[in-house]
């Protein structure tokens, strides 16, 4: 193998694993997106739109639970139909046998983290969005697939 054929496969090989890296970063993401059913969850404000970053909100979820005194790691969250929105009904451990359920991670302490933290909207949405979440009045338009991966599509009112 001589050295002018070596480099273009070794860049391209680069390429290739940066390619499948990326894949396996936003896949959960994108399955939600494209395989996953739509649920509305409550959803209310962390912190303010930032103006220095833009239309992004933190969101909070009343809806479901807080970890308490659990090990860091992977945990589920069942969901059930609470009037026009969903609720979690707790957190278990193991993988419920049938969906609808959300698979986040916990430090063992405080918030779960189920991909749905935060939201990034066009500049003209983020006024209705930010008094809506203020209101209390706000719901979180969500896809989730079967293996519980989540994505926060948009907010709308309850």
């Amino acid at each position: 193998m001589n050295r002018l054929t070596s480099r273009p496969v070794l860049v391209a090989a680069a390429i290739v694993l940066q390619l499948a890296l990326l894949a396996v970063a936003v896949w959960p993401q994108l399955s939600a997106r494209l395989t996953g059913t739509r649920y509305r969850l409550a959803v209310g404000p962390v912190d303010p739109i930032d103006p220095f970053r833009g239309a992004y909100a933190a969101l909070d979820y009343p809806g479901l639970p807080v970890a308490r005194n659990l090990r860091p790691g992977r945990v589920f969250v069942p969901l059930t139909r609470d009037g026009t929105v969903w609720k979690g009904t707790g957190i278990v451990t193991s993988r419920p046998a049938a969906p609808p359920y959300l698979a986040c991670e916990t430090r063992g302490e405080g918030p779960l983290s189920c991909g749905i933290d935060s939201l990034f909207m066009p500049e003209d949405a983020a006024r209705r969005v930010q008094d809506e979440l203020r209101a209390g009045t706000a719901a979180a338009v969500v896809r989730v697939d079967d293996e519980g991966n989540a994505a926060v599509l948009d907010i709308e009112p309850r």
